[in-house]
């Protein structure tokens, strides 16, 4: 299979022998990821929840770049589920060397009325699941010398925005975690970063986009459009990859100059 997705050109055996794990890896930006990991050449542990058939439509795509991508379904609101994964992925491959924390979910509900289950499951998925994961996995990497991870967090995390307090508040807290792990793990040969999109043009950006919020959003943006799933995916790659050594704690922020922190 010929790609001729953006970023195709762009990435290029920077991960050679590593061992990647994404989550939510079934549909939009996680398959994007898994694709540009497998450009780079590396091998992919992708789990998924709901999206099966996009996991395994995503995999094959990456065996057509020739690199080795296995599937595994997780609930990373699970501890158990997702220490079993990554105990999978470093048995199926022998390694870890990175992870990416992308699964999460993003309900509207107006203040006020988000209830106390609502707000949990969002927290579960959103920020706990990627503690789950990245405490799991880090022991892994320091097994083998050090890794990264990378947190998907989202603008909206950094500037807050109505009827999403909860995953506004998850996606705040995902940054922060790279922070603390950066400064607990770095000297240990851990990075661990966040990349911070805007508006993308996945099934879930559409909602935004296909309207007249994304009209107001577009507005917004010195680019003038909003960016695809590829397109951030070569932030995660390049955080994963050697290139970034010099880059602990810190967020990337391809948003389209939707916000200049």
């Amino acid at each position: 299979m010929t790609t001729t997705l953006p970023g195709a050109a762009r990435t290029s055996n920077r991960l050679d022998g590593k061992v990647v794990l994404v989550t939510g890896g079934g549909t939009g930006l996680g398959s994007a990821v898994a694709l540009a990991v497998a450009r780079a050449g590396g091998d992919i542990a992708l789990t998924f929840h709901t999206s099966e058939h996009g996991a395994e439509k995503t995999a094959a795509a990456a065996r057509e770049l020739g690199v080795r991508c296995l599937t595994r379904s997780l609930d990373v609101r699970d501890q158990q589920d997702v220490v079993g994964a990554v105990a999978w992925a470093v048995e199926s491959f022998g390694r870890l060397d990175g992870l990416v924390n992308n699964a999460g979910v993003m309900p509207e509900h107006p203040f006020l009325e988000i209830t106390a289950d609502q707000w949990d499951d969002v927290l579960r998925t959103d920020l706990t699941g990627a503690f789950y994961a990245s405490q799991a996995a880090i022991p892994a990497m320091l097994a083998g010398g050090g890794g990264s991870i990378v947190n998907i967090a989202s603008r909206l995390g950094q500037v807050g925005w109505p009827k999403v307090a909860h995953y506004a508040s998850a996606k705040a807290g995902t940054i922060a975690l790279v922070k603390s792990i950066s400064r607990e793990f770095g000297q240990q040969g851990i990075r661990a970063n966040a990349v911070s999109p805007g508006v993308m043009n996945t099934d879930m950006g559409r909602t935004v986009m296909e309207g007249e919020i994304g009209r107001k959003r577009m507005a917004e943006l010195p680019l003038g459009r909003f960016a695809e799933p590829e397109e951030v995916a070569d932030a995660v790659v390049f955080l994963l990859s050697e290139d970034s050594a010099l880059f602990l704690g810190q967020t990337l922020c391809p948003n389209a100059g939707g916000l200049m922190p």
